[in-house]
Formats: C-alpha cells, sequence, structure tokens
C-alpha cells in the first residue's frame, strides 16, 4: 500500500504516512464505500423498478386464468339422439346468448331431425362443464333451429336450450332453469378479425380421442389461410367431436369455429369457419326473419 500524497510505502495497518505524516485510511475506505455504494444502489433500485413495473402490468392486465375460465364456460358438450343408435351423433357448441342459445356446426344434428317439422324437444343434450376441471357440470334440453338451405350451406346451425335435464329415477335436476347462461364474449382488446399467417390458435372443444365427454384444450398455430374457400387451417389438434367448438387467438379473442379435419396417413391439419363467414350466416338469418 503506498500513501497517495507522497508515494511513499506504508505498512498494512498505519493510520499515518510515516514519510509526510499524513492520515490516509479513512479517506481512502470512504472514497471506496461512497463508490461502491452509489454503484449497488443503482442495480437494487433498478432491479426493485423492473419488478415494481411487471407486476403492475400482470394486475392490470386481464390474466390468461380468467380469460380461459370465461371461454371454457361458454364451449359446451352436446348429444343428439338419432332414429337408430348410428345416427346419434355429437359434439361442441357455443353459448352465444344468455338465454342459452347455442351455436354449432349443422353436421352434428342427426339427418332425420332435419326432416321434422316439429323437432322433438328432448331431441338434444347440452352439457355445460365445470371450468376448472372441464368435467360435465350441468346438463340441458336443447332443440336445433334449423335454416332451410343456410344452415346446409354454411353448416351452421343454432340450437335453443328450453329446459334442465331431470332425472327421475334419482330426482335430480342437473341445473336450474330458467338462468343466466355464461355465454361468450369477446374481450375489450378483441375487433380486428384479421387472422395472420402463424399466430397462435388455441381450440375448446369435446374431441372423441380424449372421452368426448371433458372439455379438452390443444393449442397450434394458423397454419394456412385458403382464401379461395374463406377457410382458416390450423396445426391445432382437431378431431371427431371438436365440431361447433372454438378457435381463439392469443388474446382470447374468437376467431372461428373448428368443424373438420384434412389430412393424410402420416399427419392431419384442423379446419376453421372463420368469424366472417359465421357473421355472414347470421346475417342472412336476418333477412329471412
Amino acid at each position: 500500500m503506498f500513501c497517495v500524497h507522497c508515494g511513499n510505502e506504508i505498512k498494512k495497518g498505519s493510520k499515518f504516512c510515516t514519510k509526510c505524516g499524513n492520515q490516509f485510511e479513512q479517506s481512502q475506505k470512504a472514497k471506496v464505500k461512497k463508490k461502491f455504494f452509489t454503484r449497488k444502489k443503482f442495480f437494487v433500485l433498478g432491479f426493485v423498478g423492473v419488478i415494481a413495473i411487471a407486476l403492475f402490468f400482470y394486475y392490470q392486465s386481464p390474466s390468461s386464468e380468467n380469460i380461459d375460465y370465461d371461454i371454457a364456460s361458454a364451449v359446451v358438450n352436446i348429444y343428439c339422439e338419432g332414429e337408430t343408435e348410428e345416427e346419434s351423433s355429437g359434439g361442441s357448441g357455443i353459448i352465444f346468448s344468455e338465454d342459452g342459445l347455442v351455436l354449432t356446426n349443422a353436421h352434428i344434428i342427426p339427418e332425420s331431425a332435419k326432416d321434422d317439422i316439429y323437432v322433438d324437444e328432448t331431441l338434444c343434450l347440452v352439457i355445460l362443464p365445470d371450468p376448472d376441471t372441464g368435467s360435465p357440470d350441468e346438463i340441458y334440453y336443447a332443440y336445433p333451429i334449423f335454416a332451410e338451405g343456410l344452415s346446409d350451406e354454411y353448416d351452421l346451425v343454432f340450437m335453443q336450450i328450453h329446459d334442465v335435464f331431470y332425472d327421475y329415477e334419482e330426482g335430480i335436476a342437473y341445473g336450474e332453469y330458467p338462468k343466466k347462461f355464461p355465454a361468450y364474449v369477446d374481450q375489450e382488446q378483441c375487433g380486428d378479425d384479421n387472422v395472420k399467417l402463424g399466430e397462435p390458435v388455441r381450440i375448446y372443444g369435446y374431441p372423441a380421442i380424449s372421452g368426448g365427454y371433458a372439455l379438452t384444450i390443444t393449442d397450434g398455430v394458423v397454419s394456412s389461410l385458403l382464401i379461395d374457400e374463406g377457410l382458416i387451417i390450423t396445426s391445432a389438434k382437431i378431431s371427431y367431436g371438436n365440431s361447433g367448438g372454438l378457435a381463439v387467438d392469443q388474446n382470447g379473442c374468437m376467431i372461428g369455429m373448428p368443424s373438420m379435419v384434412t389430412g393424410d396417413e402420416n399427419e392431419s391439419l384442423g379446419v376453421i369457419i372463420p368469424n366472417d363467414l359465421i357473421n355472414e350466416f347470421i346475417g342472412r338469418l336476418d333477412l329471412l326473419e
């Protein structure tokens, strides 16, 4: 160690320079301490600031858990009984309004029901999930509302929930009716329907591959945009039973309805009916009324 005033070599532990007599240890330590403290303070405050900003945006923004919970509540399982066991079918649906109007694919409704002038009101069951687990929770009767020509053209149909399913043997009602149903509503940040190639996609539905009874979620991306057909192709897994479910983007905004699968012996991709075709179908229904 050397004196900062005269350069004389100083023994360790000395408080004064033996050559010039200047006190040096405290001033040197003070300088070192002050410099170190300023740098440390800078990093600590910076780190705390980053954490504070992250927590602010986390609690101010809608969390993915809340968005998923709302979506899961509105995606239902559908089972319709046909004239024969082979004709009975099922799929998924989206609760479209709080009074129990459900939108789904027309192809999941048995053909015999499409020819009936008076549809049997116990023909179909709509099963609402427990959004935390995806397991069946409430069961209701519903009947399809066919728009002649349009439903087959767009492969879309509305169903109306009209009563709760009651097990007379057990004396149990699987829900309550009338009630306010958990209809799917786009979040505030939704509104832009311009789907982009490669953007994330999440599919909600009841595919047979996972049992067909519990709500199932799969993820993927927009793999292709079939401009001429007006359809969206996705890598998210879609199989029998997903028809009529819900496809959303990374913000939980609806981009369409999963409806079918295309593929070969090695791979398959899902097909989504986009929002613009769904809105076109609904618009043409209004013209018929």
